[in-house]
This record gives structure tokens, sequence and C-alpha cells, in this order.
């Protein structure tokens, strides 16, 4: 059986690599309902303040997530993660979520998987292909960051898994019968549980973390699509992963807060900054370092989200305007047309 390579020695200069807030909360509320752990305690003890349980949108520096798996695992028992994934709800997956539970096949839910694993994790990404007749859908951790998994993939990639087994046959109707599961790391002690949940061949000390599967489950439908939610759901996740690969750091994070809190309202500068823990007055200094401003994200934003829901044309126009915090469809006539010098719907029958 082929040996696990060695990870390579992180360089202590790299980006650390970071983990929504979702994934927090999701292994902390587990180990309160299922143990009766004291969550706020335990959030205290590995260092992470509790109230940022109610921000799921935000990150978590992969030292703490690694600190707070280790922590858990010892208080409760080694097949926590497992156990984790069995209880797995996509409805407390964030942006993500929406989007998985909207597409039209099980195909489609693997490819939106793929694309927007980096909103929750940019410590590991999933992918798959197809060959022979079967899927291979593989979970790689990201080697140019600073990457706990690098050195402690066990828990991650057993919660992601079994996860993965939960959720499908909420989404299809259909449990996933795998052919085969391979994990990068060595055999635990016991792999009971393992052969309990994945029910097929287990193998350790593999190249890469994945499952195997039949690809005629590719094809099967989901029991909740529509498509016109799965649009609007996917032009919002698409605003926050483009959001996060910009570089200028307090311009990303503030355009991620006004994703998230426009919906209806336009967000307050002081909102914004409460969520960043930092002072009007500091935030609009570090964009102003940035080369912009606090009322300039905003109405460049809403532009890129207007650009993007109007190319939905199951989407009316007077909704796009009250998504974008506009007090009536005028306004966002006006707006739009100093955008782009059109109105949104000559602009939308070009798109179209």
């Amino acid at each position: 059986m082929p040996k696990c390579p060695q990870s390579p020695v992180p360089n202590p200069h790299m980006k650390e690599a970071t983990f929504s807030v979702y994934i927090t909360r999701g292994i902390v509320q587990f180990a309160a309902a299922k143990y009766g752990i004291d969550g706020d305690r335990l959030c205290q003890d590995v260092g992470i303040d509790p109230s940022l349980l109610k921000m799921p949108d935000q990150q978590v520096p992969g030292t703490l997530h690694n600190a707070l798996w280790q922590e858990v695992v010892k208080r409760t028992d080694a097949n926590f993660a497992l156990h984790l994934g069995e209880a797995f709800n996509l409805a407390t997956f964030g942006i993500v979520g929406y989007v998985l539970v909207n597409c039209q096949t099980y195909r489609e839910v693997l490819e939106k998987l793929s694309r927007y694993t980096r909103l929750f994790s940019q410590g590991a990404y999933i992918h798959f292909s197809e060959a022979d007749g079967f899927v291979f859908c593989d979970c790689d951790i990201v080697e140019d960051v600073k990457n706990y998994l690098l050195e402690q993939p066990r828990y991650a990639i057993e919660s992601t898994f079994a996860s993965l087994l939960t959720a499908t046959p909420v989404l299809t109707g259909k449990p996933l019968l795998l052919q085969a599961v391979w994990f990068k790391y060595p055999r635990p002690d016991d792999i009971s549980e393992y052969e309990r949940i994945f029910a097929t061949g287990l193998h350790f000390s593999m190249p890469t973390n994945r499952i195997i599967f039949d690809a005629n489950c590719l094809n099967w439908s989901i029991l909740s699509a529509n498509p016109h939610l799965l649009n609007v759901f996917e032009q919002h996740a698409q605003t926050m992963l483009e959001a996060m690969n910009r570089e200028d750091d307090y311009t990303r994070k503030v355009v991620q807060e006004i994703i998230k809190q426009l919906k209806g309202n336009l967000p307050p500068i002081e909102a914004v900054a409460r969520n960043l823990a930092i002072s009007v007055r500091q935030l609009q200094r570090e964009l102003q370092a940035e080369g912009t401003s606090y009322q300039q994200l905003l109405d460049q934003t809403r532009k890129e989200l207007a650009l993007r829901y109007l190319q939905s044309p199951h989407t009316p126009i007077y909704d796009v305007a009250f998504l974008l915090g506009f007090s009536e469809p005028s306004a966002f006539h006006r707006a739009f047309k100093r955008w782009t010098g059109q109105t949104p719907k000559a602009y939308r029958a070009l798109s179209g």
C-alpha cells in the first residue's frame, strides 16, 4: 500500500490558513448537545472568544481551530469528528448550504462544493473526477500556506467525508453507497466506527484523501432544486469569494461585511466596524491607506451585485432594488444609470 509522503515544513512567514466560524460553531454546538460540554468554557480554554460564534461568516486561524479539535476530542472520544459528520445539517452551512440545496443534480452539488470550498476552509479543497464508471472525490490539503492540516488532518477529513454521506440522502433521497474510502493519514488503532459509517473498503496511508462511488450517482436529482434561488445565492457566494481573493486586507473584509449585511437595508459603517472589532475612525484610516473609502466600497459592491442579479431574467427589477437597499425602484434606476449609462431593463436585455 502506498506510503503517505512527508508534509512540507511550513514557512513561519507564510500566511496562515483560516476556517469559517460556521465550522467552529458546529464543533462547539455538537460538543454541547451530545456530550454536555459547556461551549463558552470550551472556547475560552482554547483561546476563542465565545461571542465569535454569533458571527459565523468570520474566519478563525488554523492554530485555534486545531486547538479546538484537540481539546474537544480529549473531552469526548476519538471518533468525535465522525459523529459530528453524522449529525451534519446543511442549514448550518451558511451561503454554501443554500447553494447546494438548490442545485439541480448531484453532479452540480459536487461542482458547487468544489467551487466554494474556500468560503469555509482555506486549508483544504474538494474536487472530483470521473474514470471507468466511478467518481473520485478528493479532499486535498493546501500546502502553500501555514496550515495545521498538514500535520493534523484526521478530524477535518473524517468530518468532511461523514458530512457528505449525511447530506446526500437529504439532498437526493438516496444513500451514497461507497466503493472505497482512502485516508492519507495512518490507520487508527480502532476503525470500528469507520467501518460502521462508511460500510466499505477502508485504506489508510494512501496518496490522497478520497471517496469512490458509482458515477451514475451524479445524475441524481436534488429534491429541493430551485434554479431561481440557486442563481441568487450563487451570485452572493461568488461575490463573497471574489472579496476573499482581494489583496487589500481591510478592503476585502469590509466588502465581505457589506455583502453579508446588505439584505434590504444599507449597512452603516458603525455596524461593519463593530463586526470587524475596530473603531470607525481606525477603519476609515485603514481604508484610506488602501486607497478607498467605505462609501466607495458600498457603492461598488452594490453595483457588482446589481450586475449579477440582473443577469437572472427571473428576478424582478424591483426585487433587485430592494435587495440592494434602495427605498424605491426609481432610486435604483438612477444609481444604475450612473454606474453603467444604461437602465436596468436595457442592461438585462443586452446581457440576456
